[in-house]
């Protein structure tokens, strides 16, 4: 248990390091996608820290914030990323998602957004959101490419999901989506 708390402790610091590392390097360039980063160095030692870590031990780093959504025939809870840092964590280092399980990202304000899969080991289907709620793209996504994959038009939001779980729902380009709790106002 000692051991355990030791590498979690290991873990948070380098996750905290590298958050502060990332804002202090980071240009004003809405262009750039929040998942990608450019510390090699400390990525390498944090993803070394990671790979030691089970999937029970990465479920206690990640933040359990969820919020509800819904399209027109299907509701139900996601992840929230709403931070720098979350958003720049993502879906990384995990092996599986449950069937409807999926994370939601708000950007701090409306752009053209791009995502790329590092360090992702599941095919995810992207949906890019406007902040009127409607669905603008849904792009697949495949483990590690490290292509940034950018939206069609400005948008506040993107949902990642299992890839074929839009096509599986019926959910499409120009579908809309509620999205109900604690969403931040805008800035424009």
């Amino acid at each position: 248990m000692k051991n355990l708390s030791n590498m979690l402790t290991g873990s948070i610091a380098l996750l905290i390091a590298l958050s502060f590392s990332i804002q202090a390097c980071a240009q004003p360039d809405k262009q750039l996608s929040t998942k990608a980063f450019n510390q090699p160095e400390l990525e390498q030692q944090l993803l070394a820290k990671e790979d030691e870590l089970t999937d029970e031990e990465l479920a206690l780093l990640a933040d359990d914030s969820n919020i509800n959504i819904a399209f027109a025939r299907k509701s139900l809870k996601v992840e929230f990323a709403d931070t720098f840092e979350e958003r720049a964590l993502g879906l990384m280092h995990r092996k599986s998602l449950c069937e409807d399980c999926g994370m939601l990202f708000q950007f701090d304000s409306e752009r053209i957004a791009s995502i790329w899969m590092k360090n992702t080991f599941v095919p995810l289907d992207l949906a890019y959101i406007t902040v009127d709620g409607k669905i603008v793209d849904i792009k697949p996504l495949q483990p590690h490419d490290l292509t940034s994959v950018k939206s069609s038009k400005p948008v506040l939001f993107a949902l990642e999901m299992n890839q074929g779980w839009f096509a599986k729902n019926g959910i499409k380009v120009g579908d809309k989506v509620s999205i109900e709790g604690r969403v931040k106002q805008p800035s424009f």
